[in-house]
């Protein structure tokens, strides 16, 4: 009983250690709260933070872009034999753009959020599993 115990403890840390994000990631809830003609780029900047990619355009204004990717393998990945048959690993990704007028002003913004699951054989039909979601 105790190598099981031992062995399901080393599943669980290999498991947690089995995720990856990069980039920014807005909540939903931030972007809601934009408004068109009020909100500044000093303002954006202070709510999310540092941008993914900040683009001056020829005429003066700007493109700024908050990107994320996480992605989590499913905890069965690292079980012997039975990993190889339902493994998997759930994604989720957001990208937040927003346009401003050449005096720092939101013209525009576009917004979208997604996730997928991926799997081995037995789980390659997978949807991502409600309850597991990539690193925040």
């Amino acid at each position: 009983m105790r190598k099981i115990a031992k062995i399901l403890a080393l599943v669980i840390n290999i498991s947690l250690a089995a995720c990856v994000s990069s980039g920014v990631k807005i909540d939903q809830s931030k972007v809601e709260a934009l408004q068109k003609g009020k909100t500044t780029y000093a303002e954006a900047r202070r709510n999310f933070g540092n941008p993914t990619s900040d683009t001056i355009l020829p005429d003066g204004t700007r493109m700024v872009m908050y990107s994320y990717v996480g992605v989590q393998s499913h905890p069965e990945n690292f079980i012997p034999i039975v990993g190889a048959f339902v493994g998997g690993a759930d994604s989720e990704h957001t990208m937040v753009m927003l346009n401003f007028d050449q005096n720092g002003i939101l013209k525009n913004y576009t917004a979208s959020q997604g996730s997928s699951g991926s799997g081995h054989n037995l789980e390659s039909l997978s949807q991502p599993r409600q309850d597991v979601r990539a690193v925040e």
